[in-house]
């Protein structure tokens, strides 16, 4: 399968994260993100307002890493072991090119704002292909029909998001990836039981 151009958009808001990731938020400018897009302030401008609009792109930077695995996860493996690995491959992701201190600034926001809750947007591309995983394991008999996929859903992304806060909350103190991998079974085993 051909592998999809980035949009501009994409480039802009990959360029940023790993720039907040590595020079800090802070200490990285317009100028620089432009330059690491290799976009134009025109083009920056026609998709953010300035860098702080930024910090509420970090969900659609998990999306994006969602999307790239369509493309490499084993389309035989069970629902179980479908989240288990998309879990883990965007921890990583997270653990190893997300400012906490931005993450943590994140899920503050959320609790706030009165714009879109982008972390709680269902049409976000996590929620629908997640949801459809689940709904897979359900029609398979993997996972007890006592709960909607729906339902399981949201179960499975309270999970992500508490362990996220808690990492954010701990400033790292342990590895995010490697506790989810330990924790996640848990979660998922009651999806197999019923909940």
């Amino acid at each position: 399968m051909p592998r999809k151009r980035q949009s501009t958009k994409t480039r802009i808001v990959k360029a940023a994260w790993s720039l907040f990731y590595k020079n800090g938020y802070s200490k990285t400018t317009i100028e620089d993100i432009i330059a690491a897009s290799k976009t134009s302030k025109g083009s920056f401008y026609h998709y953010f307002k300035g860098k702080e609009s930024l910090l509420n792109t970090l969900s659609y930077l998990f999306d994006e890493k969602y999307e790239e695995l369509t493309t490499v996860i084993d389309p035989d493996l069970s629902a179980y072991d479908k989240l288990l690995f998309l879990n883990h491959e965007l921890f990583y992701m997270i653990e190893t090119s997300v400012d906490i201190s931005l993450l943590a600034y994140l899920y503050s926001s959320q609790l706030i704002t009165k714009d879109k809750k982008s972390l709680a947007d269902k049409k976000r591309f996590y929620f629908k292909w997640t949801t459809e995983i689940i709904k897979e394991g359900l029609d398979r008999g993997e996972f007890k029909d006592t709960s909607t996929p729906e339902e399981l859903m949201g179960i499975y992304a309270m999970y992500e998001r508490a362990l996220l806060y808690d990492w954010a909350l701990f400033k790292g103190k342990f590895s995010l990836t490697a506790y989810s991998d330990r924790l996640l079974p848990h979660v998922l085993d009651t999806f197999v039981k019923g909940v």
